[in-house]
């Protein structure tokens, strides 16, 4: 979905304005040299397929002293219906699909398995499961296994891992989810990607921080 966020910056000052997967992602594809082609749900963040139905998400971010996000208003799920629709032939030709979901309901079991079946690659964002699927304050909490089933690479930060995980970094429970891959990123810290192979460290580019870190 894209989002209509209200931001609270470090230093108190507000903004209102659009973000989600379809932006923030986009932007990294494209900076890595890559082509994409954005499905949405919401507001078109610009050259997108939008899928009819709202409301749009609804959330505030305020990132005084850390950053806390109340999700007041959820959108649609994205069903088998719109996946037969509008996202396979807006797909066409490619391999990849990141699904930047942003609560528990957005990307239910059987629209996964659509999406797997017709011989995509599927990232997932784990931000949404790990958030539930009620408005309010963002709480995280883990989220049953069979829920991603279909899913290549589930992508999490630090407290989406925790919590998915049961309380503790742990790695070989995070695998347990159903992903084959799963990566975790911590910020400054860097990344590390987990396989039953095992576990590949990327460290931090310790470029800073940042008043506004929305979409980084």
């Amino acid at each position: 979905h894209t989002v209509i966020d209200t931001v609270v910056g470090a230093d108190g000052g507000e903004s209102r304005r659009l973000g989600g997967t379809p932006l923030y992602a986009r932007r990294a594809v494209e900076a890595l040299g890559a082509e994409c082609v954005v499905v949405t749900r919401g507001a078109d963040p610009g050259n997108a397929v939008v899928i009819p139905g709202g409301p749009a998400y609804d959330s505030r971010l305020d990132h005084r002293d850390g950053t806390r996000q109340v999700l007041a208003r959820f959108g649609l799920p994205f069903s088998v219906a719109d996946v037969e629709e509008y996202v396979l032939p807006a797909v066409a030709g490619c391999e990849w699909l990141h699904l930047g979901s942003q609560g528990a309901s957005d990307f239910p079991r059987e629209t996964i398995a659509a999406l797997a079946s017709a011989g995509h690659r599927l990232c997932l964002d784990g931000q949404g499961p790990a958030r539930g699927a009620e408005p309010g304050p963002v709480r995280l909490r883990p989220f049953p296994p069979g829920s991603i089933a279909g899913v290549a690479i589930l992508k999490l930060i630090r407290g989406e891992a925790v919590a998915a995980a049961g309380e503790r970094l742990d790695l070989g429970a995070l695998l347990g989810l159903g992903a084959p891959e799963v990566c975790v990123t911590m910020g400054a810290e860097g990344v590390l990607t987990a396989t039953p192979a095992g576990v590949v460290r990327v460290p931090g580019t310790g470029a800073g921080t940042y008043a506004d870190p929305t979409g980084a």
